[in-house]
């Protein structure tokens, strides 16, 4: 085992953070910099009939204002192109930009854009799956038609998304069933929640190129899409990454990025954009509501013999990356279950609506918390133990995923007993108390990362990364810890350079349960590097063979004659100044799953799969519905926890992320479009609200991740909503199949018994 890597250390950044001297992009001071603002639709659905700049243009102060007359007029490049920088024929969301304004000061820019004179002819708006799927239903885009779009992408009126898993004869399954039971839910839109708005700021280079200074989740995935809309060199595009105060999904996309850029390009100013909260609501890239159906059908003794399943989400106006929640939800419908019978479908459809994204666990929380509660009620359905069904079906090694995916390193069973047994299952409770499980699985991501690990002449050791620290302490809390238990030293001591595309450290971005796994493997991977020069260098300095040399604080020592030393430092200068080490993320094959069970299903094997289970204890007054829960337990297949502090800290940021999307968290809407854009009538949890958490880390290694990790920071926010729900049933005997189960909602349900 080795002396650092699995034990639990203080994050890189956590002192700055602490202090107040982190800066974030909205600290930086640019030397006359222009205020740029946006200009938003008052309508959820108009045609554009005509844009005056003119006015606005003279305006005092005014230096730039781009619009969709002077912008490139290509679509952005997904898997449908239905999106534009600004839209040309229709607006189809309250809230979407139709043109931005730089000028000397804010005031002047705000005065500038509300002179732009946009015409609009407003058109009714399409507010709701229901509307959006019926006959003769308001097309949101009315030309689907033309758009381009990838080969494997379904697209019909309004429904621009559909992937499917069949496997086994269903229809049999449930004629030989003894209980078939049926289950629906709504399930609500919900923001990703970080504390900081989004800001950028650009500035135009004399070369031709841009530079960019923002927050983002993937800035060399950014700095492409940025360069290729605006025809620009992307090796003459810089992304410098800040800070970045949470993200969880919603700075993936870019959003403040485009319009700075655009105004830079179109003045000779930096242009800088800060938003207010509620013009940050107003572009939020939401999660995904939806609803869901199930149905499932079990033999006596409690074996599951098949289930159907079928979700319809709301992606809002435009795709975006909203292909992945609809793909990750049939994968979760029926797991971790042993279940020889499946249909799995789901859908995106199009509404008027602000764009959705791929919030933390982009689908995760939505389709685990549905089969969790429908699982619940086929156990009460047999008056089987909700445990004993989950322990009899779950998967173990050697079985297979819906799509024919062989498994290994299975933990579900584990993961299960873990957080029963921590949360008291079966003990005797009060009235109105009750105790419910969630369990799920996930996937571990490995994309293209490089880095750089540097012994400088002053003996200190920098890490160069093009991953970015959004907050989840994958960058700080872990790549310090793999550097220094290579090179003997205290992690403490290694500086971190992360995210910023001058160093040319391509990094994909923290997503997908990828940062570590990724990023991880390129450090490790120049550590070990600098760490072959400096026992090479060593070996001539010190006169001894390698195999008798240790790297120990700062120094290469020979074994058992701790004087005769050398300092890095030394080491370094004698190499001409820097004793550079260079690394990347190696290639992962996806495992092989079965093509013939999927349909237009591009994310159907999953690598290094994790378990996660959480248990939840809850107290409900019945007269009021009003819900307390009184902990959490999850307990989580970290395969190798690299710095269990890390695990620990995004376990309990899961559970209060799932507390808010189980009980409190809605995003309301109505004809008129997006209501509450602000944290006052949006209800984030808050640390009054967290319960007793405990946060259990298992570890079934993988072959895939490094030192047998899996992706972490993504399965703990799915299962406790879920959890929580199935309490509520314990607790009252009913639980609304709705989220947020809010206190009108369970004392409707309670009393609809």
């Amino acid at each position: 085992m080795s002396a650092i890597i699995g034990t639990a250390r203080t994050r890189a950044d956590a002192a700055a953070k602490a202090t107040g001297q982190a800066v974030y992009t909205a600290d930086l001071a640019f030397e006359r910099a222009a205020s740029g603002v946006v200009l938003r639709s008052p309508h959820p659905f108009a045609r554009i009939r005509a844009i005056d700049v003119a006015r606005a243009q003279g305006m005092p102060g005014v230096v730039a204002v781009v619009f969709s007359g002077n912008t490139p007029r290509k679509p952005f490049d997904f898997s449908i192109k239905d999106q534009h920088l600004f839209p040309q024929e229709y607006v189809r969301y309250k809230g979407e930009p139709v043109a931005a304004v730089a000028a000397e000061t804010e005031a002047q820019a705000h005065a500038a854009a509300a002179a732009i004179d946009v015409k609009y002819e407003a058109l009714e708006p399409v507010m709701t799956i229901d509307d959006a799927l019926r006959d003769g239903a308001q097309l949101v885009h009315p030309r689907w038609k033309a758009y381009e779009k990838s080969a494997t992408r379904f697209m019909r009126g309004n429904v621009c998304g559909r992937n499917r898993i069949r496997r086994g004869d269903v229809e049999k399954a449930f004629e030989r069933a003894h209980v078939v039971i049926d289950s629906s839910f709504e399930l609500s839109h919900g923001i990703p929640g970080y504390v900081e708005p989004r800001s950028a700021a650009a500035r135009k280079e004399p070369d031709g190129g841009l530079t960019v200074w923002c927050g983002s989740q993937s800035p060399y995935g950014n700095r492409e899409e940025l360069a290729e809309f605006f025809d620009l060199d992307v090796e003459r595009v810089r992304f410098v990454n800040q800070f970045v105060g949470g993200a969880f999904g919603g700075k993936i996309l870019m959003a403040v990025e485009w319009f700075v850029a655009a105004l830079a390009l179109n003045c000779e100013r930096t242009v800088r954009m800060i938003w207010s909260r509620h013009e940050d609501g107003l572009h939020v890239f939401p999660r995904h509501g939806g609803r869901a159906s199930f149905r499932t059908g079990a033999a006596q003794d409690g074996t599951l013999l098949g289930m159907r399943a079928s979700f319809a989400f709301d992606t809002g106006a435009y795709l975006g990356y909203g292909s992945g929640t609809a793909l990750i939800a049939t994968m979760l419908a029926s797991a971790p279950y042993r279940i020889p019978a499946l249909d799995l479908e789901a859908k995106l459809v199009y509404t008027h609506k602000q764009v959705a994204g791929p919030v933390r666990a982009p689908g995760g929380p939505e389709a685990t918390y549905c089969k969790e509660l429908h699982i619940d009620e086929v156990a009460r359905a047999l008056s089987v133990d909700p445990l004993e069904l989950r322990l009899k079906n779950a998967w173990v090694d050697g079985d297979e995923s819906p799509t024919g995916q062989k498994l290994t390193s299975v933990s579900a069973r584990e993961t299960l007993q873990k957080s029963a047994a921590a949360i008291g299952w079966g003990e005797k409770l009060p009235p109105n108390r009750g105790r419910g499980l969630s369990c799920s699985w996930w996937f571990s991501s490995c994309g293209r990362s490089e880095a750089k690990v540097e012994v400088r002449s002053d003996g200190s050791v920098h890490v160069v990364s093009g991953n970015p620290e959004i907050g989840t302490g994958s960058a700080a809390g872990a790549l310090p810890i793999l550097v220094a238990d290579h090179l003997g030293i205290d992690p403490s001591q290694v500086r971190l350079t992360l995210a910023d595309t001058a160093t040319r450290t391509y990094d994909g971005g923290v997503h997908g349960s990828t940062a570590t796994f990724s990023a991880g493997q390129a450090v490790e991977a120049a550590a070990l590097d600098v760490r072959r020069q400096l026992l090479a260098s060593a070996e001539e300095s010190l006169e001894a063979r390698v195999d008798d040399i240790e790297l120990s604080g700062g120094f290469a020592r020979v074994r058992g004659f701790p004087d005769h030393a050398v300092a890095f430092a030394n080491l370094a200068e004698a190499a001409g100044g820097t004793i550079t080490g260079e690394g990347g993320a190696r290639e992962i094959e996806d495992p092989e799953f079965d093509p013939e069970l999927v349909q237009s299903h591009d994310f159907a094997a999953w690598m290094a799969p994790s378990f996660t289970t959480s248990a939840a204890e809850v107290d409900v007054d019945p007269q009021t519905g009003c819900v307390k829960v009184l902990k959490i337990v999850t307990a989580q297949d970290a395969g190798f926890a690299i710095n269990p502090t890390g695990v620990v800290g995004q376990i309990e940021g899961g559970a209060v992320q799932g507390l808010g999307y189980g009980l409190t968290e809605e995003l309301q809407f109505d004809e008129s479009g997006i209501v509450n854009t602000g944290l006052k009538d949006y209800l984030l949890p808050t640390a009054v609200d967290a319960p007793a958490i405990e946060a259990i880390i298992v570890e079934s290694p993988s072959s895939e991740g490094p030192h047998g990790m899996k992706g972490v920071g993504e399965p703990p926010v799915t299962t406790p909503a879920g959890a929580i729900g199935n309490a509520i049933r314990d607790a009252v005997g009913a639980v609304p199949h709705k989220t947020p189960m809010t206190p009108e909602r369970v004392w409707r349900a309670i009393n609809a018994i």
